[in-house]
C-alpha cells in the first residue's frame, strides 16, 4: 500500500504567515517505468512549494484497492482506458480539467468520459496481422482472398474478433450508448458467417481451433513452424516468434473484404489523478506536464512503448509504425462500465458460431443477454 506523506512547509511560513504548502504528490506507477518519472518529478520540482515523489506499484493492484484506500493511495497513477468509466462513476477519478493535444483521435476518445477527460494516454496496443515475410511479401488488401489455409486466428475471442465485426459493418455501441447494441445487427451477422466460413473450410487448424481453450496455442503452433503464412494477434507475441526463427512481419490488419476497415480492439493506458487526492491542483499539474510532444518521445525511447503522440516519430516499416497505424484507425475499447457485460455472452456466442449454429439466432441470444446483464447493473 502506498501511504501519503507528510505536508511540506513552504518557506514563507517560517517568515511570516501560517500557511502551510500544498501536499506533496505520491506517483504510483509499475517498477518499469520508475525511472521514466523519477526523472521527469526531478524537473517538475523545481521551484515548487510541494514536489512530487514516485512509487512502484501494481496498476491492477492499486486499482483494486481504490474504493477502500481512496485518498490513502497514490494522487496519480495509471489506469486502462476500459475501466474509465466505473472509476469515474464512483468518483475514485477527477477530470483532468485540461484537454489533452496532440495525441491520434482514437487515444483521445479513449480518454474521454461523460464529456470530459479523465487520462493522458501514455501508450497504446492493439492486435495485428503478423506474416512470414520469408513466405509473404506484403499483408493483402483483403483478408477474404487469403485462402483459409494460409492464415489463422483465434475469433473465439471477441479481443481479436471484434474488429472483424467492424470490418462487415457491426459496432459494439452505437456512440457509446449501451442502449444501442450492434452486435447482432446485419453487419455483424455477416461478421459472424465471415468467420465460420473459415470453421467449415475443412482446413485442419481452423477445425482445431473451434475449441477456444487450445485455439490460441494451435494458431502460434502452425505460425513458428512455418505451416501457416499468416496470423493476427498482438505485438507481445513477437519475441516468441522471433525466437521460433521466423523473419516477421507486421501491419494493420486488412479488410475482411474492402468495404469497411478493419477497426481491431485498441487499448489505451494513462495518467489518472486520484478523486481522493489532497492536491488535485498539483496532480493536475504535473499531468499537464507529462503531456508534451517532448515526454512522448522520451517515454517511447526509453519505455519502448508505443505512445499515441502525433509527434513521435516512427521508423516506416518498423513494428512501432505498424502498431501506432492500426492504434490510429483502430476501435476503442468502450469506457463505459457497461462494456464490461459483452465479453461474457460473446465468448459464448463466438464459440456457437465456430461450431456452426445459426450466427443470426447465436448473436440474437448473446445481445439479449447483454441488454439484460446491462439492465440489472
Amino acid at each position: 500500500m502506498i501511504k501519503k506523506i507528510s505536508f511540506a512547509i513552504s518557506a514563507a511560513l517560517f517568515l511570516s504567515n501560517t500557511a502551510m504548502a500544498a501536499e506533496n504528490i505520491v506517483v504510483g506507477v509499475e517498477k518499469q517505468y520508475v525511472p521514466y518519472f523519477t526523472e521527469l518529478a526531478e524537473q517538475f520540482n523545481k521551484g515548487k512549494d510541494f514536489k512530487v515523489e514516485v512509487t512502484a506499484t501494481s496498476m491492477f493492484d492499486l486499482m483494486s484497492a481504490l474504493p477502500t484506500q481512496k485518498g490513502n493511495i497514490a494522487d496519480v497513477f495509471m489506469i486502462p482506458n476500459d475501466r474509465i468509466g466505473e472509476l469515474a462513476d464512483q468518483y475514485l477519478i477527477s477530470p483532468t480539467n485540461f484537454t489533452i493535444d496532440g495525441f491520434t483521435q482514437a487515444a483521445t476518445n479513449a480518454a474521454m468520459y461523460n464529456g470530459q477527460t479523465y487520462m493522458v494516454p501514455m501508450s497504446t496496443d492493439t492486435t495485428l496481422f503478423l506474416y512470414n515475410k520469408d513466405m509473404v511479401k506484403a499483408a493483402p488488401k483483403t483478408l477474404k482472398e487469403l485462402p483459409p489455409s494460409d492464415w489463422a486466428a483465434k475469433f473465439t475471442d471477441f479481443y481479436f474478433a471484434g474488429g472483424l465485426f467492424m470490418s462487415n459493418g457491426g459496432y459494439i455501441f452505437k456512440d457509446n450508448n449501451p442502449e444501442n447494441v450492434g452486435l447482432n445487427n446485419d453487419g455483424s451477422v455477416k461478421a459472424a458467417l465471415a468467420a465460420q466460413s473459415l470453421y467449415d473450410s475443412g482446413v485442419s487448424h481452423w477445425t482445431l481451433m473451434q475449441d477456444d481453450t487450445v485455439a490460441f496455442d494451435i494458431m502460434m503452433k502452425y505460425f513458428m513452424e512455418g505451416k501457416v503464412k499468416a496470423i493476427i494477434n498482438g505485438p507481445w507475441a513477437i519475441a516468441d516468434i522471433e525466437k521460433a526463427g521466423i523473419n516477421v512481419g507486421a501491419a494493420p490488419i486488412p479488410s475482411w473484404d474492402g468495404s469497411h476497415p478493419y477497426q481491431a480492439l485498441t487499448g489505451t493506458k494513462g495518467l489518472a489523478v486520484n478523486g481522493y487526492s489532497d492536491n488535485k491542483d498539483g496532480a493536475r499539474d504535473f499531468m499537464k506536464f507529462v503531456a508534451t510532444p517532448e515526454n512522448a518521445q522520451k517515454w517511447y525511447v526509453e519505455t519502448r512503448e508505443v505512445s499515441p503522440s502525433l509527434s513521435v516519430h516512427y521508423e516506416e516499416g518498423s513494428l512501432h509504425k505498424a502498431i501506432f497505424d492500426a492504434t490510429n484507425i483502430g476501435q476503442p475499447m468502450p469506457n463505459i462500465p457497461q462494456f464490461m457485460k459483452v465479453w461474457g455472452p460473446m465468448k459464448t456466442a463466438l464459440a456457437q458460431i465456430a461450431q456452426g449454429q445459426n450466427a443470426q439466432a447465436v448473436l440474437d441470444a448473446a445481445v439479449d443477454t447483454i441488454q439484460i446483464d446491462i439492465e440489472d447493473m
